[in-house]
């Protein structure tokens, strides 16, 4: 039946979400809609099942381990899933779009003629391309029906998310209070703790070797879910050991999993990271970005997702026109859309956002190195002053500038402050301290509303934590422990 349902729906112009949505034929989408996975995964992101099962095809056609079925479902059932890696392959735009048409004879058509150098794109041994008549007779139906017997085993598919561990008695409840969507890396760290950084052609010995999932995307939404918000990371990664060791990490940290993009067969990005006992540190990232690639069609099948949260945290390890588009799909209209925190880190080498990106942001949370590119014309030397009026004319809500312990503001809306209040820590900020501060300021934005001096010193609070307790196991502070530290410091001054 569901094979059945799925040969109906490849017609015309495939599945998309209109049609599973206002089709007259209920017959011809019902086992689709009804089946665990779907109602399952469509409870999970509170979304409609329609929206539902157009994710949960779309990943299980990524999912599918056989390349060449692959490349059939998504064109025949007009999906775009693999677009983005045809387009990193350089294949012709109108291909691609032709691949996506309302026309199922012309999906085959671009399918046979392309068969190819679509092959070669997913980087496959490319065989004959069949006839017109096999591919109607025969293969379809079979790809079709694999995908089916995919869709009725969640055993095996990476949107499933296990059941909860057993609470221990007497553990308190709390509800998660706010929805965030990270939009990110998630990578491997390999961390050596050492003395001193080595020199060129030098070494040294390492005081300890950690290999630890990171990556801002995991870190920002592990450090949200601490503070009780209901998370959801969009990141890339492989399926290979070290991808399921992140996807492990993220649910024991209550970080919701079903939005992650599964690519099999490849390896997952790694990071090497020097690190001081003060917490200074280099690294040297390896994002594997000829297989690993989060791309813009990946965003729009969350669309709806990204447009309902409370609020998105977005970071620049996403190539520039997937950023982008999670700038665009986060405000539909001028009037409406969740807080979108940004993370400018290892800015992007050709460029910096346009100016449409930058006046999407509500809060750009950066280091003064990842800002030089924007220093108005006519300046040769940093001024964060200037800067930060420049972000602003270009329609950047608020700029936090951070620095040891606090920082500067710049903003539309608060001009009243203009500086982060300062909470002590002997220890040096990291990338992990601004993934707390940015996942701290989305907490409190959720509970207060706005931005005033409470919300930044708790933001700022929550930084001084993970700065102190950076050589823990634990590092990201949870409520307790940043109103813990926030009156510390008080009592303090």
């Amino acid at each position: 039946m569901l094979t059945h349902a799925l040969e109906k729906l490849r017609a015309r112009d495939g599945l998309v979400l209109e049609r599973l949505q206002t089709t007259t034929r209920k017959s011809d989408v019902a086992p689709l809609l009804k089946i665990p996975l779907v109602q399952d995964f469509a409870r999970l992101q509170d979304i409609d099942p329609a929206l539902a099962a157009l994710q949960v095809v779309a990943q299980c056609v990524r999912d599918t381990t056989d390349g060449t079925h692959q490349i059939v479902a998504d064109a025949v059932l007009g999906l775009g899933v693999l677009g983005d890696g045809y387009s990193q392959y350089g294949l012709e735009e109108k291909v691609i779009q032709a691949l996506r048409a309302d026309s199922l004879g012309r999906r085959r058509a671009t399918l046979l003629n392309n068969w190819r150098h679509l092959h070669l794109a997913m980087g496959l041994v490319p065989s004959h391309p069949p006839s017109d008549r096999t591919l109607r007779g025969t293969m379809e139906s079979d790809v079709l029906r694999q995908l089916a017997r995919q869709l009725l085993q969640p055993e095996n598919h990476p949107l499933v998310v296990p059941e909860p561990a057993p609470v221990p008695p007497g553990t308190p409840r709390v509800a998660p209070s706010g929805r965030v969507i990270v939009v990110g890396g998630a990578v491997m760290d390999v961390v050596f703790r050492t003395k001193l950084i080595p020199q060129h052609e030098t070494s040294t010995l390492a005081d300890d070797c950690l290999i630890t999932p990171g990556g801002k995307g995991v870190s920002q939404a592990v450090a949200a879910a601490r503070l009780g918000l209901k998370v959801s990371l969009v990141a890339a990664l492989g399926d290979d050991r070290f991808g399921q060791e992140i996807v492990e990490h993220l649910r024991a940290e209550n970080v919701d999993t079903s939005l992650l993009k599964i690519v099999r067969g490849a390896r997952t990005p790694m990071t090497g990271v020097f690190e001081l006992r003060l917490g200074d540190s280099i690294a040297a990232v390896w994002r594997n970005s000829g297989e690993i690639n989060l791309g813009v069609r990946d965003l729009d099948l969350l669309a709806r997702q990204i447009a309902d949260c409370d609020a998105v945290l977005l970071t620049f390890e996403v190539p520039r026109e997937t950023f982008q588009r999670a700038t665009d799909l986060a405000h539909p209209d001028e009037h409406s859309g969740p807080t979108v925190i940004v993370t400018p880190g290892q800015p992007y080498a050709d460029g910096g956002i346009s100016r449409l990106a930058l006046s999407q942001i509500d809060f750009l949370v950066a280091h003064a190195w990842e800002l030089e590119r924007y220093i108005p014309a006519g300046h040769s030397r940093f001024d964060p002053d200037r800067v930060g009026e420049h972000l602003l004319e270009r329609g950047v809500g608020t700029l936090c500038l951070l620095g040891y312990g606090g920082g500067l503001v710049y903003s539309q809306t608060t001009p009243r402050i203009d500086r982060l209040p300062t909470v002590s820590s002997p220890f040096k900020e990291s990338s992990s301290t601004r993934d707390a501060f940015c996942a701290a300021l989305a907490a409190k934005l959720i509970d207060d509303g706005t931005f005033t001096d409470t919300v930044a010193e708790w933001a700022t609070a929550a930084m001084a934590c993970v700065a102190e307790d950076h050589t823990h196991s634990t590092t990201m502070p949870d409520r307790d422990r940043i109103d813990r530290k926030l009156r510390s410091a008080r009592a303090g001054r």
